[in-house]
């Protein structure tokens, strides 16, 4: 007998008395094999093996008690995952009630059993081991032609689909991709960020812990040349901004008491206009000295002794009556008043300025090298009276220099520069601007330029808030020590140099000493220095500097240096004759 898919059903045989066993076959998907078994040694007796093999294994329990030759009441017992929906639905037309009980039952999965009772001859052995996958919704159905026909309908339900993605997989791993190369990217930009802070943090040590000593400035050269003159500005002016906090926390934590430069005498005579030479001046002499008017404090209260000019040496003889050079301290800034400009000036009628190229500095395409050493000639005697810092590196804005001959770097076009003639005089202006300040001039016999003129006919140049204006360096609003030369209405010379100064500041000192004209030099607290050299009564050289936090000794000068610099000797100009006739020496 064939049966049509997905049922399971039986007849009865009609030519014997007992009960045809019929062969129950369900058709499930996935496969299942079922096999039903019936004895025929008692008429009433119906025995279906039934023996599906699924996968994964689920066994059902089916109970069928036989009290009753009619009744026939199948217990089963099924597991799914999900659980299925069985159904039994017994016929209405014949009085035989089929009551199935089902019972599902969880995890583990349950075995499926069919035990008839033994009570009664009559027996219904039926096991049933289905094991769907997925699991199936099973169905009993039993026929209505004959009343002691059971007929098991059975219908696996699979498991619902999984739920898939509707994204293309491309699309899928493309993204996955791209949060992976997102993470790697995010990875390798936090090592290089970690590594360059911890460049930036060494070098912010090193310069801390060293920064206004050798290893300092070493490194400050060694970056110009790795990373060139732009970024190295940069680093620096990190520095010199964290190198200002300190010193303001210092200025607060002090009680905002800030040292003078130097030891005062506590009670500070009123400064003149013309100090009282000594000795007295002689008969014959026409010479005034060089003015020295007290400046007047910017930032209130005033230190001891602020703004007053204090007189170190005299000229050379005959000319000892008169002074020939003093010293002076002014703060500039109210917002900055621990910073402290010291000044230094010389009358120019008794000194004469010289310019010595470094052997490595300024430096240049031409390959020009220097001493870097002040003649032995100028050392001799007490001739050597000052000397301080030059200016800029080539690399910092190509600035000309020439002295001796000997042309280091070509000048530049409207640059500031300082010349010197060959009668001594000193001219400071803006090349190629001022009419003595040019190639043709065969008069000239030494020149320095840097950058922009700081003060110009006394008037400070406004441009000492842009950075391109001074060489393209980004230092020039830095707070830092900072120098600069200047010569004032009278002709004297001036040098001037401090600590947490921006090139405006600097100005505002330069300009209260009395500059009309002033060009700023080096900067950074390595290389601005400056030293009056003197011989005592032994002949014994003596060194002391401007301001006791300067760098250096004074004695590299003496025995060489990389860097440009100035310095100056003393100088006694001819004695007038004995018949009183006026003095070629004119002055003040």
């Amino acid at each position: 007998m064939e049966f049509p898919p997905n049922t399971l059903y039986s007849e009865p045989l009609v030519n014997e008395p007992t009960d045809v066993l019929p062969e129950i076959t369900p058709a499930t998907e996935p496969s299942m094999q079922l096999s039903l078994e019936l004895s025929l040694d008692d008429p009433t007796d119906v025995l279906p093996a039934i023996t599906p093999v699924p996968e994964p294994s689920m066994q059902l329990s089916l109970e069928l008690s036989l009290d009753d030759p009619t009744d026939r009441i199948p217990a089963i017992t099924p597991i799914p995952e999900p659980l299925p929906q069985l159904s039994f639905e017994p016929s209405t037309d014949d009085p035989i009630d089929l009551l199935p009980a089902i019972t599902p039952i969880p995890e583990p999965l349950p075995q499926l059993s069919f035990e008839p009772s033994t009570d009664d001859p009559i027996d219904l052995l039926s096991a049933i081991t289905p094991i769907p996958e997925p699991l199936p919704q099973l169905s009993f159905e039993p026929s209505i032609n004959d009343p002691i026909d059971l007929l098991p309908a059975i219908t696996p339900i699979p498991e619902p689909l999984p739920q898939l993605s509707l994204k293309p997989p491309s699309l899928v791993q493309w993204r996955l991709k791209r949060k992976q190369k997102q993470q790697k990217s995010r990875k390798k930009g936090l090592s290089v960020l970690f590594t360059f802070c911890c460049t930036i943090t060494i070098i912010a040590v090193v310069f801390m812990s060293q920064g206004n000593g050798t290893a300092g400035a070493w490194m400050a050269d060694t970056l110009r040349a790795l990373v060139g003159p732009t970024m190295t500005a940069q680093i620096e002016s990190w520095y010199l901004g964290l190198s200002n906090t300190a010193s303001q926390m210092q200025y607060q934590l002090g009680n905002k008491q800030v040292n003078t430069p130097w030891k005062v005498a506590t009670k500070v005579p009123h400064p003149t206009s013309t100090p009282i030479p000594s000795p007295t001046s002689p008969a014959w002499s026409t010479l005034s000295p060089m003015p020295l008017p007290s400046m007047t404090p910017l930032v209130s209260p005033a230190l001891a002794g602020e703004g007053a000019w204090t007189i170190q040496d005299n000229a050379p003889a005959p000319y000892d009556y008169l002074p020939l050079d003093a010293k002076a301290f002014i703060r500039p800034d109210p917002s900055h008043p621990y910073a402290i400009v010291t000044l230094q000036q010389f009358d120019n009628r008794f000194t004469l300025l010289h310019i010595v190229g470094g052997t490595v500095e300024p430096g240049g395409p031409r390959g020009a090298r220097g001493p870097g050493i002040i003649p032995a000639n100028d050392v001799q005697g007490n001739t050597l009276l000052a000397a301080f810092n030059g200016g800029f590196k080539y690399s910092d804005g190509q600035y000309g220099l020439m002295t001796n001959g000997v042309v280091y770097v070509p000048p530049q076009p409207n640059a500031a520069t300082i010349a010197i003639t060959k009668e001594g005089k000193l001219i400071l202006g803006l090349w190629g601007v001022d009419p003595l300040l040019d190639s043709q001039n065969t008069d000239l016999v030494a020149w320095r330029q840097n950058g922009a003129l700081l003060i110009n006919q006394g008037i400070i140049n406004p441009l000492t808030h842009d950075g391109a204006a001074w060489g393209g360096t980004i230092l020039n609003s830095v707070y830092t020590w900072r120098s600069a030369i200047g010569i004032t209405a009278q002709g004297t010379l001036l040098y001037a140099a401090g600590n947490a100064l921006t090139a405006e500041t600097l100005g505002e000192a330069l300009k209260a000493a009395g500059a009309v004209m002033a060009m700023q030099t080096d900067i950074n607290p390595f290389w601005v220095r400056a030293f009056l050299y003197n011989r005592n009564d032994n002949g014994q050289l003596t060194i002391s500097k401007l301001n006791p936090q300067m760098q250096g000794s004074g004695y590299e000068y003496l025995y060489g240096t990389q860097r440009d610099f100035f310095y100056l000797t003393r100088f006694a100009p001819e004695v007038p004759p004995a018949n009183n006739q006026p003095s070629p020496l004119q002055g003040f």
